[in-house]
């Protein structure tokens, strides 16, 4: 890794400094009323900091080149939640993974390292040191998830770790959760007007702890099922649970026309490189399944006109998710109004294409640039709790079936839909384009089994903003059912040919190291690659999805 770490001074954040001489001349420069380091804990400024940077993949002072470089053009193309603008997003770019790479190492690991350290030399601190614990448990798996193997350093003096196995950051990450959760102390001293997310709720990021130790629980299913279900059953078993329905983890934007402080899709849209189209994929997720009619309108109700102020009746399947008609607007070519995917992976992403495609929605998604961020919803936690209890008879406190329609209940209302809507929907049995239904009972035909339900939901739920879970059921488990795409850079990953989207071996596995890592440490650097099986590729499997397992039933239409 060899980098330098950024020690923030906590004093100098909030514009106070401290004298550490107390003797002869210099005690007449010292101010006796101006608060120190063991009076109170500075670092809780640091703190709400990072939760909101680390949240949105912001960069410094405000930027969201990170989240642009690896979320808009890295997670979201590779969970095909959007098509992207040219096949080269199916390519690594190595300076977005560098600057990844530097920004979680000098910026977010390395205040989080000085926040817990600082916490063991002064009193009071065991709260903020907690939930710097949950964090940086946050960050460095979502880390790990687009790299592998990778150094994970605890310590502000650890400036050049080794590349840690996996299994042994996950058996940390579930350590470092229980412990965490029990370190809280409610009559200590705790972060709030800081924290833009649970604003001090000691109680919500206790849920939010064991919630994410759920969702890694899961993440290992396959590799070693005992540990899933081991992990799962102590997620619920722990101090609180897991979240409860309106918890949702998410931070609000703030400061318009900055850049980096307005929801980003709100600047990729609206302000800079112009609509995110979407999928094929997509598409066939969300046309006909619930049997609702495809209606198009405004947040009113009313319908929506075009620049002539004619009433806008778009080319449409009969039946469509209606979260789709909210999150995707249809497409404008020539004025015909359709509602279409675009296939991923295209050679060339002409304007025609780009006029011809739905793309996300300027109604429900980025109707002003202050959209809160989704870091966690309630939604996945049930879709999480319903695949526990169904594969692994988790005690979970309901069955798997009142799980997965409380999840896309909650996903319901959250884009504006009743719970009336949501009961019709998950009676139906019509099927989406991949076979799949809502109701959770129907098990016939292709592409419609009990797993292909939860995680269907869960991805359609999970849009625009959670995208790197959808990647990583898709790694898991080929699940949902994707189109292959139609390029993928034969240089960087080494994919079948076969067309067969029952291969898990035909999706994008993982983005390579940053060149500059062989260069300069160049020893560690191998001892991480050796880890993968195929090399540093996009194609080379990491260590949870290494089964190579696929549970998609779906027929190819």
């Amino acid at each position: 890794m060899k980098t330098k770490n950024i020690a923030l001074s906590f004093l100098l954040t909030l514009g106070l400094s401290t004298i550490g001489c107390t003797d002869g001349f210099d005690a007449i420069n010292t101010n006796p009323y101006e608060p120190t380091d063991d009076m109170y804990d500075f670092s809780k400024t640091d703190l709400g900091g990072i939760l909101k940077d680390g949240a949105v993949y912001e960069h410094g002072a405000g930027a969201a080149e990170v989240h642009q470089r690896v979320k808009a053009l890295g997670y979201d193309i590779f969970s095909q939640y959007t098509i992207g603008n040219s096949v080269r997003k199916y390519t690594p770019n190595d300076g977005y993974s560098d600057l990844y790479w530097k920004t979680h190492y000098n910026n977010w690991l390395s205040i989080l390292n000085l926040i817990i350290k600082d916490a063991q030399i002064y009193e009071g601190r065991e709260n903020s040191m907690a939930l710097a614990r949950i964090w940086r448990v946050f960050l460095q798996s979502r880390f790990i998830d687009f790299f592998g193997p990778a150094p994970f350093p605890k310590d502000p003096e650890d400036d050049n770790p080794p590349y840690e196995a996996l299994k042994d950051q996950f058996d940390f990450f579930f350590s470092e959760l229980d412990e965490a959760v029990k370190q809280f102390d409610p009559k200590g001293d705790f972060i709030s007007g800081e924290d833009q997310i649970y604003w001090g709720n000691m109680d919500k990021w206790k849920r939010f702890a064991n919630t994410l130790r759920l969702r890694l629980a899961i993440q290992v299913s396959e590799i070693d099922p005992n540990l899933c279900k081991t992990q799962a059953q102590a997620a619920f078993d722990a101090d609180g649970g897991i979240l409860n329905f309106d918890e949702d983890a998410r931070v609000a934007m703030e400061a318009p026309g900055r850049w980096g402080r307005q929801y980003p899709y709100y600047m990729y849209q609206v302000t800079w490189s112009g609509p995110e189209m979407m999928t094929t994929s997509m598409e066939k997720v969300l046309t006909n399944i619930g049997g609702m009619p495809y209606i198009y309108t405004n947040k009113s109700g009313e319908p929506v006109l075009d620049a002539d102020g004619k009433i806008i009746t778009p080319d449409a399947p009969t039946n469509v998710d209606p979260r789709g008609t909210r999150m995707f607007d249809p497409g404008t070519k020539a004025s015909n109004y359709k509602w279409a995917g675009m296939t991923p992976g295209l050679n060339d992403v002409t304007d025609d294409l780009k006029a011809a495609a739905s793309r996300m929605s300027q109604i429900w998604i980025i109707p002003n640039d202050q959209r809160n961020t989704d870091i966690f919803l309630y939604s996945e936690a049930c879709f999480l709790a319903a695949e526990a209890t169904e594969r692994f008879a988790v005690n979970s406190g309901k069955s798997a079936k009142m799980w997965y329609e409380e999840g896309v209940q909650a996903s319901f209302n959250a884009w504006g839909l009743s719970e009336q809507q949501a009961i019709q929907y998950l009676a139906s049995n019509q099927k989406n384009l991949w076979g799949t239904s809502a109701n959770y009972d129907d098990t016939e035909g292709a592409g419609n089994t009990k797993l292909e339900k939860i995680i269907t939901q869960k991805y359609i739920a999970g849009y625009p903003d959670i995208s790197a879970q959808a990647w990583n059921d898709k790694r898991r488990l080929n699940l949902p059912a994707f189109d292959i795409p139609e390029i993928r850079d034969g240089g960087s990953g080494t994919y079948p040919n076969n067309n067969n989207i029952l291969d898990a071996s035909n999706f994008i596995q993982r983005m390579p190291y940053p060149q500059g890592e062989k260069l300069i440490n160049e020893e560690n650097y191998n001892a991480g690659v050796s880890q993968l099986d195929g090399g540093d590729k996009t194609s080379s499997v990491l260590w949870w999805a290494s089964k190579r397992s696929n549970y998609c039933t779906s027929v190819n239409p």
